[in-house]
């Protein structure tokens, strides 16, 4: 499970679920830390909680059903500096750099863009909001 953290979307079975920004006691560690409510996602009948440990600052993901937590799973986060590699796992290499050179104002193949466009969308996320969030 991963998590995209300057655009708060969650990657749950390969579906991009955007979350609302919550803040608050979100449980325990198994550090025994305390867990801090990052943001609430929604696929339904699930609801998940991201939190984040204030003590070893690990991410957890906590699966509801109803009322009723059914899992907790690790979460890898992904930083605005970290979305070029995340990409790089999701998209060939001249989808990703069709994707850069876009941002960069640079000429770019557009039947590339349009392919990694079209993997982004199926997952659920906005390629315009990547693009926004891409560091060099």
């Amino acid at each position: 499970m991963e998590y995209i953290e300057p655009l708060k979307i969650l990657i749950y079975n390969e579906k991009a679920i955007r979350g609302i920004d919550t803040r608050g006691f979100g449980g325990f560690c198994e550090c025994n830390g305390v867990l801090s409510q990052k943001t609430w996602h929604e696929i339904s009948p699930l609801k998940i909680l991201v939190a984040e440990c204030e003590n070893c600052w690990e991410t957890e993901a906590l699966i509801f059903s109803e009322k009723k937590l059914i899992e907790r799973k690790k979460v890898i986060t992904i930083k605005r500096k970290e979305l070029k590699e995340f990409l790089l796992k999701k998209l060939s290499k001249s989808e990703l750099e069709a994707i850069l050179n876009k941002v960069r104002g640079l000429d770019y193949n557009y039947s590339s863009f349009s392919r990694a466009r079209k993997k982004l969308e199926k997952m659920g996320i906005d390629v315009r909001e990547i693009l926004k969030e891409l560091i060099f």
